[in-house]
């Protein structure tokens, strides 16, 4: 079976991602994979608040809490994805490349990825 590591090794090398991070829902880092010029704390400490306010704003519309949150940024795109109550995971795209087929596969292997933790 594989290893988070591993997931996190296979992710960072599509094309399209820069770096992704295994975080607690506590704001502490877990893992992460890719360049080392991140702030990888400071991402693991601001990604549980982002899952939050967008479950307050979901809240507000009468919706379910989120299951991802996606920002984008004139250099790329950040997929915050509430894989389990123990970990989310923080992916960083690349700027202008297309990230649906990303974005498809986290959404369809969120139980799979919660078993590697």
């Amino acid at each position: 079976m594989p290893t988070l590591r591993d997931l996190l090794a296979r992710l960072s090398n599509r094309s399209e991602v820069d770096s992704v991070f295994a975080v607690g829902h506590d704001g502490l880092l877990i893992d992460h994979a890719g360049p080392k010029d991140s702030d990888a704390e400071a991402v693991a400490a601001m990604a549980p608040n982002l899952l939050r306010n967008a479950g307050e704003l979901g809240a507000a519309a009468r919706r379910d809490g989120p299951v991802a949150a996606i920002v984008e940024y004139p250099d790329g795109v950040v997929i915050v994805t509430d894989v389990s109550p123990e970990m989310i995971l923080v992916t960083f795209v690349k700027p202008g490349v297309p990230f649906g087929a990303l974005l498809y596969e986290l959404r369809h292997n969120r139980e799979q990825i919660s078993k590697l933790i």
